[in-house]
């Protein structure tokens, strides 16, 4: 194992191993393989003969390992073969909490362009003049100066390109500008992005994929507006897609657009439906796994595991947060210990509950309570955001069913 993936045989490293926040990448030897492979649902999908393009529709809740599964997607033998695979992340080029679908469009053709070149390939000559054309006219447009340093050959549109998403990420005026002009004459971007498209089908003579992470992060009422009120024009790219969608928009009436093409990655079930008291043993010895491709066993005490897995709630970003919090704790008591023990991770829960209090309206509270209750839910009105925040978490095996997060137990009971 690399240096870099080390089993964490201290605390402090093991605090490290548990960042909520760091992706695996493809063939990670932290990962862990999900019963069932939830996955291979997708890859069959696209490898399948479509008669169209096909549009999917990526969910999951956060933090349930969705960006993971897409990282081995872009390096699965199979899905390569068939496709020229453009991956990115849209928070990493675009602002995803001020985000619409010109932004999302735009995306597509800058970072198609841009990973094509990066691989060192090279696009046909007369689609190069048709683009700087192109560019010359939306840079006319929003007011923006030619500079006197642009070289030929595809560099000027990789520019233009970078140069754009960098406005489009960071600058509020200039972003709004950008989209007052280029929706009027969107056929135009979305030709262009077809023309790029056809362009890499011809020389790789393999289909075109792209898969866009992140695009679960927007609210519920961006993602309505970009996946409901603009489906026709998302799904215009003559390439097949991934999308990744909050969990939250198929709770809205608004989901009957993309319903029909939708992947679920679930959570990791960890007691059966209505009956808390009876663990189900797969999904606890698959996150004992998680834990212990990280660090050593001999750095938590089983009761604290236990509680660990029961709070993380099958959801690996909560397990993770929960180890590092309760990690960082064991190492303040280090002088008496050097393990976690059951109040580190008790710690670790009520600072959680605590985070969720804070976003908690008063009337959640009930629609917190039904849900413990019987493990259903009624009304998606009052559910979408309570998905989106992780206070209701969403489970499938026979059937499709719902619990509260684990550490607020105790205010659903009361």
């Amino acid at each position: 194992m690399s240096e870099e993936f080390a089993i964490a045989d201290n605390l402090d490293l093991a605090w490290s191993n548990f960042d909520p926040f760091f992706t695996l990448p493809a063939n990670c030897p932290y990962h862990v393989e999900r019963e069932g492979k939830p996955l291979d649902r997708l890859k069959r999908a696209l490898l399948r003969e479509n008669r169209q393009l096909p549009k999917y529709f990526f969910s999951g809740h956060r933090g349930c390992g969705k960006s993971t599964e897409l990282n081995n997607l872009h390096v699965d033998e199979g899905v390569n073969k068939k496709y020229f695979i453009v991956k990115y992340s849209v928070k990493e080029v675009c602002d995803v909490y001020n985000l619409n679908y010109i932004d999302v469009l735009f995306s597509i053709g800058a970072q198609l362009y841009i990973q094509y070149l990066d691989a060192g390939k090279a696009l046909m000559p007369e689609l190069i003049t048709e683009l700087e054309a192109w560019k010359n006219t939306v840079v006319e447009q929003t007011t923006e100066k030619k500079t006197s340093t642009e070289t030929s050959g595809g560099l000027a549109v990789k520019a233009f390109f970078l140069s754009f998403l960098a406005k489009i990420k960071s600058e509020d005026a200039t972003r709004e500008t950008i989209r007052k002009k280029i929706e009027p004459r969107l056929s135009d971007l979305i030709d262009k992005i077809n023309m790029i498209i056809s362009d890499i089908k011809g020389k790789e003579r393999k289909e075109v994929l792209v898969v866009i992470d992140d695009l679960d992060k927007p609210s519920l009422e961006q993602a309505k507006k970009i996946f409901y009120d603009n489906y026709t024009a998302i799904t215009q790219p003559s390439c097949a897609i991934v999308y990744t969608v909050p969990i939250s928009m198929y709770f809205a009436q608004e989901s009957t657009a993309i319903k029909e093409s939708k992947f679920f990655l679930p959570n990791i079930k960890l007691h059966v439906k209505n009956d808390r008291n009876n663990l189900y043993e797969p999904g606890y010895r698959l996150m004992k796994s998680f834990v212990f491709k990280r660090m050593q066993e001999h750095l938590i005490k089983p009761d604290a595991l236990n509680l660990a897995i029961k709070m993380g709630a099958g959801v690996f970003r909560e397990t993770a947060r929960i180890i590092q919090i309760a990690a960082d704790s064991a190492i303040e008591n280090k002088n008496e210990r050097n393990y976690i023990a059951i109040q580190d991770v008790q710690r670790a829960v009520r600072e959680i509950r605590s985070d969720f209090k804070r976003i908690l309206k008063m009337e959640d509270y009930e629609t917190l309570k039904g849900v413990f209750k019987d493990n259903e839910i009624r009304g998606i009105e009052k559910i979408g955001h309570l998905l989106h925040n992780l206070s209701i978490l969403e489970y499938v095996n026979d059937e499709t069913w719902y619990d509260v997060h684990p550490t607020l137990e105790e205010l659903a009971k009361s």
